[in-house]
C-alpha cells in the first residue's frame, strides 16, 4: 500500500486541509513570487494538487499533470482543472509514471517548466536500495539541465514536541545537511524529537540554489521539513 496515493491518501489530505493550511500558504506565497517561465507547465507527481494554488497554475498557458495514482486525474480536475479550463488554459491530465517519461518530456517540451510536486522524497519507499535512490536523485539536476525545473520535496520527517509551534518559512540555500549547524538549528526550531527519517533529497537541487524551508504539520505530533527551489534552463 502506497501511503502517498490511493483513496486513503486523498481522504487524509481532505481531512487535513485545516492542519496543512499554513504550509500550503507558505508554498503558495513562494511559488507566486518566483519568476519562472509561464508558457507550459509539466507537473510530475501532481496527485490532486492538494498543496498547489490554482492561481499559480493559472499563470501557465498549458498544464500537463502526471501521476501514477488513478484517483489523481479526476480529483485534480475537480480541484483545479475545471477552473483552469474556464480561464482558457489548456489542461492535460495523464495517468502514468511521469518520472519514467522524463527523457521524452524534456525532449518534446524544452521550453516547459518542470515541477516535481512532493514526489522526489517518496522515492526512498519504492523498495530499491537506498544508495541507488540517493544516487538517482543526485543525478536529477544533470538530467534536467536542458530545461527550467524545480521541486518541493521532503528533506526529513519525524515526531516533534507536543504543542510545539512550528516556525515560519525560512529562506536558505540548497545543500544544508541535517548534521550541519543550521540544519540542526532548523530541526530544533521545529521541536524535532529523534528519530527523524532522511528522505535522501539533500542533493536534489544544486548547492547554493535559493530555497525556502517550510515546516509542514503532517499529522498530530508529526512534521515534515519541506524544501522548495528551482533552476533556470542552462544555456
Amino acid at each position: 500500500m502506497n501511503l502517498t496515493g490511493g483513496w486513503h491518501w486523498h481522504v487524509r489530505a481532505w481531512r487535513s486541509k485545516a492542519r496543512w493550511a499554513p504550509a500550503c500558504a507558505q508554498i503558495a506565497d513562494w511559488l507566486m513570487a518566483q519568476d519562472m517561465p509561464r508558457q507550459q507547465l509539466v507537473l510530475v507527481g501532481a496527485s490532486a494538487g492538494w498543496m498547489l494554488p490554482t492561481a499559480w497554475l493559472a499563470q501557465f498557458e498549458e498544464v500537463h499533470a502526471w501521476d501514477i495514482d488513478p484517483w489523481a486525474k479526476p480529483l485534480f480536475h475537480v480541484r483545479h482543472g475545471r477552473q483552469l479550463k474556464g480561464l482558457g488554459r489548456r489542461v492535460h491530465l495523464h495517468t502514468g509514471d511521469g518520472l519514467a517519461r522524463l527523457p521524452e518530456s524534456v525532449r518534446s517540451m524544452p521550453g516547459a517548466f518542470f515541477w516535481f510536486d512532493n514526489v522526489l522524497g517518496q522515492l526512498r519507499f519504492t523498495g530499491r536500495p537506498l544508495q541507488d535512490t540517493a544516487q538517482r536523485l543526485a543525478r536529477l539536476q544533470h538530467q534536467m539541465a536542458g530545461v527550467a525545473w524545480g521541486s518541493v520535496h521532503d528533506r526529513m520527517s519525524g515526531p516533534h514536541r507536543a504543542g510545539a509551534t512550528l516556525p515560519p518559512a525560512r529562506q536558505a540555500q540548497a545543500g544544508w545537511a541535517m548534521e550541519s549547524a543550521p540544519g540542526q538549528a532548523w530541526l530544533h526550531s521545529m521541536g524535532a524529537l529523534s528519530p527523524w527519517l532522511d528522505h535522501l533529497t539533500e542533493q536534489v537541487l544544486p548547492p547554493g540554489t535559493p530555497v525556502q524551508y517550510t515546516a509542514w504539520s503532517f499529522k498530530p505530533g508529526y512534521a515534515h521539513w519541506l524544501e522548495m527551489g528551482w533552476c533556470p534552463k542552462k544555456t
